[in-house]
């Protein structure tokens, strides 16, 4: 479970900012909350904000940190480490990037962050807290600098292959050192739904799974009854969003005696707005069967509203969430702007200061919201601002 993720020095990031998973509070929709060592926390968020905010960007930021943390240890001595500081600023090029997160593993609350520069991991740290006060893993600064208090000889022969381009934590998880593992495999749990990343039809092979997955299709009703997967040498597929390219769907059309027949389509011949939706409720289904963090970028592009108001409730549900999984995407769907569909502490915007090209996060908690207040017309006036300004022209 994510409790909060903060970003420094990254794209359009310059100041830090934070992405917080803590209830506010809120007395609407309980059941939208994970309770956990008394405190409270939320199931989802959605970040809203105008085109070019930075929205993508705290997805982008989350994404580079677990895939750093997952990889660097690969890293070749003295290759560059492909950071993106802010841009906008002649200065910030020098400045470190840092990222931070708090999350839960295994029962057990960790805190984990590095700060890097083009060339080396300037400091880093892990903490756990396992009786519920703060035990220290490691601490690394000056990027050669490390204190141990645990296994100290062991973690001593992990340094001395940490290069300074290298993540510790990503080596010494990777010699399976048993203290960071927890640590380790929540970044690996982690699912990321854009643009770039896409699912692979042998997930169906499962029955299981496709069992699941057709049934989701069904109450979105897009007259999908089954799926096949072709043979290899059957590929005549259209615009594919599935590398494999061998899956196909099944529709059954009744004729005026009500005599059903039965035609299968490449999945490539399918709309834009089926194949999204089949392409996202894979890693939904995943990211609920194991009780993970799912964060999607864009997660409405080519639905419906109403698909996305549905796939959204799946993770607020305590029927159907049982593992406490846990959804944040971005989204230009005001229709969940709604008190009915999220709390306002579920709700958060990107904006992007027009003078210094910064963007700043902020939480429609921050705002006093009366009971009853249209949140989405609101937005759409601009009382919360995130949208964008649209200048008249000649």
């Amino acid at each position: 479970m994510l409790i909060q993720f903060s970003v420094t020095n990254f794209r359009s990031i310059k100041d830090k900012v934070t992405l917080s998973m803590l209830a506010g509070n809120v007395k609407e929709h309980p059941e939208h909350l994970i309770s956990y060592a008394n405190e409270k926390y939320l199931k989802s968020a959605v970040i809203y904000g105008a085109n070019a905010s930075g929205k993508s960007n705290i997805i982008r930021a989350f994404s580079f940190m677990v895939d750093f943390v997952l990889n660097s240890h690969t890293l070749q001595l003295h290759k560059k480490i492909p950071r993106y500081p802010f841009q906008f600023d002649k200065d910030t090029q020098y400045f470190p990037s840092k990222f931070e997160v708090i999350f839960i593993s295994n029962g057990i609350s960790y805190a984990y962050g590095f700060s890097i520069n083009d060339d080396e991991v300037i400091d880093e740290y892990l903490y756990h807290y396992p009786k519920g006060r703060q035990a220290i893993i490691f601490e690394r600064s000056n990027t050669k600098d490390f204190r141990f208090v645990k296994d100290v000889s062991k973690q001593n022969s992990f340094k001395e292959r940490t290069s300074a381009n290298k993540l510790y934590l990503s080596v010494a998880a990777n010699w399976n050192y048993s203290e960071v593992i927890p640590a380790f495999e929540w970044f690996a749990s982690c699912q990321f739904f854009t643009k770039d990343i896409r699912t692979t039809s042998s997930k169906f092979e499962n029955n299981d799974f496709k069992n699941s997955i057709l049934s989701m299709l069904k109450v979105a009703d897009f007259g999908i009854n089954d799926l096949l997967l072709k043979d290899s040498g059957d590929l005549n597929v259209i615009d594919s969003i599935f590398p494999t390219d061998n899956l196909k769907t099944v529709h059954i059309v009744y004729n005026t005696d009500e005599q059903p027949s039965y035609y299968d389509l490449n999945i490539g011949e399918e709309s834009d707005g089926t194949r999204a939706y089949l392409e996202v409720i894979c890693f939904a289904k995943k990211a609920l069967d194991e009780g993970t963090v799912f964060i999607a970028d864009e997660i409405d592009a080519h639905l419906h509203p109403l698909l996305t108001k549905h796939l959204i409730s799946l993770f607020n549900s305590k029927e159907f969430n049982t593992k406490n999984a846990q959804l944040i995407f971005t989204s230009h769907s005001t229709i969940l702007l709604d008190s009915d569909i999220l709390r306002r502490d579920q709700i958060w915007f990107t904006e992007k200061e027009e003078e210094t090209a910064v963007t700043n996060l902020f939480s429609l908690y921050d705002f006093p919201i009366k009971k009853g207040t249209e949140i989405e017309k609101g937005y759409l006036l601009g009382r919360y601002g995130a949208i964008p300004f649209i200048k008249r022209g000649e």
